[in-house]
């Protein structure tokens, strides 16, 4: 399993690899050094501030599906379907946000077809090349610019 933080320009900033596909993402985020880091307080959040004409401060939030607890950092969708108005836009608006972490996920299995089937590796090997393929990422994405020049990413 493959859990990422990615920024708005499609970047990693933070993977956790090696963790087995049976354990649901939210367990996978338990039990990584990021939600640790969180929990004690010793990640560097920036400071909450507030947006653009507004007044109020917004904390800084990680943006998660439905599988994720709810914890104060991370952003998750109202369940069930029937919900009111204004949570369905919420809905809508959140999923958009996280539009940008599955396009991730697409660019990688795109550019580095190895992801696209089972790797027939060690547990290690198969950490060590998925670890290289987001730092590959990263780098082709520092000096190739940003995919949305391509047109295909919504």
């Amino acid at each position: 399993m493959l859990l990422a933080v990615v920024d708005a320009e499609y970047k990693f900033l933070y993977v956790d690899v090696g963790c087995n596909g049976r354990v649901s993402d939210g367990g996978v985020f338990n039990r990584c050094s990021l939600y640790h880091a969180l929990e004690t307080g010793t990640v560097g959040l920036p400071l909450a501030i507030p947006l653009p004409g507004q007044a109020q401060p917004v904390p800084y939030f990680f943006v998660a599906d439905d599988a994720f607890a709810m914890i104060n950092y991370i952003m998750k969708p109202y369940p069930f379907k029937d919900q009111l108005a204004p949570n369905q836009i919420f809905n809508y608006q959140l999923s958009r946000a996280r539009r940008i972490v599955e396009n991730v996920f697409g660019i990688i299995a795109n550019r580095f077809r190895v992801l696209r089937k089972p790797l027939i590796q060690s547990p290690t090997s198969t950490v060590n090349i998925v670890l290289a393929v987001c730092v590959l990422h990263n780098f082709l994405m520092s000096t190739q610019g940003s995919w949305s020049s391509y047109g295909w990413i919504t």
